[in-house]
């Protein structure tokens, strides 16, 4: 791209805009780019005959420079998949999309992702999946404390842990009947924290500590956790790297646990929230990312 021409970034995200989108678009505006909010269910593609334009809404987009996904949004099975295929659209076009629909898709499934990273040697807790309620009975017995996740997630929202099998049992007969997954990770003993990275390219953009309330164990600033501001070693900040790169993210938040059997990566969220990760440096975050983004889609 010329240097000297306004670049067009897209920015999109579900139903509204949450706080990170909006300091996102914010930080792209002030970086001197023409910025499109969207939601992701507004961008359209139309193709055949040998072109291909898109839209957001009734407004012409085709040729972007950027697009970033700040989230899915809701929808149907059909709904999403259309919008991944649009990404992967989009990309292939030669719109930069940011993170990559295909790594995006990685990580919003905690089943693959844990073992995509497992693959390439990365500690990862005991899991069962399955859609057995008898299954994921006789397997979380394997463990003293467990936990029962949502498939698809994030901050926290819907995760139950356990100590008494027999009332877990409960849940898992009532998702075996709606007819959902269900996912029972084993509880990895720690001292009321764990570490956020932010990474951004191959490096951490912030590190820190999260601690869980008194009453809880969710370590969540959005559910009440706490920033903790001390040093993260080493070792955590390299694992935190790795496993960006494995699942191919530009940026991301990678959550660990350090145990007395070594760190574990929990999630990588590829659309991470940075308020946690804003009080522990004086960097602007959402002005890193949006000039890196933008360094990319001028190369």
């Amino acid at each position: 791209m010329n240097g000297r021409v306004m670049m067009k970034v897209i920015v999109a995200y579900g139903r509204e805009p949450e706080i990170n989108c909006k300091q996102l678009i914010e930080a792209f505006s002030k970086a001197g780019a023409e910025v499109i909010p969207a939601s992701i269910a507004d961008l359209s593609a139309f193709f055949g005959g040998g072109g291909e334009r898109f839209f957001v809404r009734n407004d012409e987009i085709t040729g972007a420079d950027a697009c970033v996904v700040r989230s899915l949004g809701r929808g149907r099975h059909e709904s999403l998949t259309r919008r991944f295929s649009l990404l992967a659209h989009m990309q292939k076009s030669g719109t930069l999309v940011v993170n990559p629909p295909e790594a995006f898709q990685l990580c919003r499934d905690k089943y693959r992702s844990l073992i995509a990273l497992q693959g390439e040697g990365v500690r990862v807790p005991r899991t069962i999946v399955t859609e057995n309620a008898l299954v994921a009975h006789v397997f979380s017995k394997r463990f003293k404390r467990f936990v029962c996740k949502p498939l698809i997630g994030s901050m926290g929202f819907g995760s139950v842990a356990y100590e008494d099998h027999d009332l877990a049992y409960n849940e898992f007969r009532l998702l075996e009947r709606l007819g959902l997954p269900i996912y029972v990770q084993e509880f990895i003993e720690n001292p009321g924290r764990d570490t956020r990275v932010l990474v951004l390219g191959d490096k951490p953009l912030s590190a820190y500590h999260r601690v869980a309330p008194p009453s809880g164990w969710k370590t969540n600033v959005a559910r009440g956790g706490k920033v903790e501001i001390g040093q993260v070693g080493a070792e955590i900040v390299a694992l935190a790297l790795k496993a960006t790169k494995i699942m191919g993210l530009y940026y991301a938040g990678v959550d660990i646990i350090e145990s007395e059997k070594g760190p574990y990566v929990i999630e990588v969220n590829a659309s991470p929230s940075w308020q946690g990760a804003q009080r522990v440096t004086d960097k602007n975050i959402p002005e890193a990312i949006a000039h890196y983004i933008i360094n990319i889609a001028r190369k």
